[in-house]
């Protein structure tokens, strides 16, 4: 089996000791770097967001549930792929868990291969998740770049208007469009119209996505669609 990605970390979170244990056991022995907790507060505490790794999560748990602790660590933009895990399935819960963004909800007690599968699968998910944090990091810091007058001109052009339309509407010259527009490429360090509407298009779906999921990490298939204003 080959090694997990680099530097994750496969969370267990069971208030049963014994499970607990066993999981880790097992994990180990399939080469994934594990670490334990046996109830929701102690796992609360010690997670920061910059960790990166999957959460094998213990529904039924007391005074906190897995389901609450993962609704705050949703609430509190720390998302990680989870796999639920309990010993007594009931479809309600079931489908609350998978509401959540579960990776699956397994009933105890379950092959080990499949949730070798599933743990890599949840690690796999997050590298995604944080390489799609990075590039955004990187689209916010150059599209910060712009003025107000360089975002109301970059909207004009994503509106597809032409120089002569833009120069009526702005009230400027024609070399003047020209000229913020060569601004806004170099500022943005594209070199083309093609390489500036991808960018700005990529931009502002993954800001819309954020904005509406209220995660830092968008989802890994997202698709281009049309955009709204920068």
């Amino acid at each position: 089996m080959p090694a997990a990605p680099k530097n994750s970390t496969v969370f267990v979170v069971d208030d049963d000791p014994d499970m607990c244990r066993s999981l880790v056991a097992l994990l180990e022995a399939m080469r994934f770097s594990v670490r334990s907790f046996q109830s929701a507060s102690s796992f609360h505490r010690f997670y920061r967001a910059d960790m990166p790794g999957v959460l094998l999560l213990d529904v039924q748990m007391p005074v906190q549930s897995g389901l609450e602790l993962y609704e705050q660590l949703l609430q509190e933009s720390k998302p990680l792929p989870v796999i639920f895990i309990t010993a007594h399935t009931d479809v309600p819960t079931a489908v609350a868990a998978m509401k959540t963004g579960a990776i699956e909800f397994l009933e105890k007690p379950f092959d080990g291969a499949t949730l070798a599968e599933l743990v890599r699968k949840g690690l796999e998910l997050d590298a995604q998740w944080r390489r799609r944090e990075a590039d955004f990091a990187v689209l916010k810091e150059r599209v910060e770049r712009l003025s107000e007058r360089d975002r109301e001109t970059l909207n004009l052009i994503l509106a597809g208007e032409s120089n002569k339309t833009m120069a009526a509407k702005l009230f400027i010259s024609q070399r003047a469009v020209e000229m913020r527009r060569a601004a806004i490429m170099r500022k943005l360090d594209v070199r083309s119209l093609a390489e500036l509407l991808d960018l700005t298009i990529t931009y502002q779906i993954l800001s819309d996505l954020r904005s509406a999921t209220g995660s830092r990490y968008p989802h890994p298939d997202l698709g281009r669609q049309a955009t709204g204003p920068v």
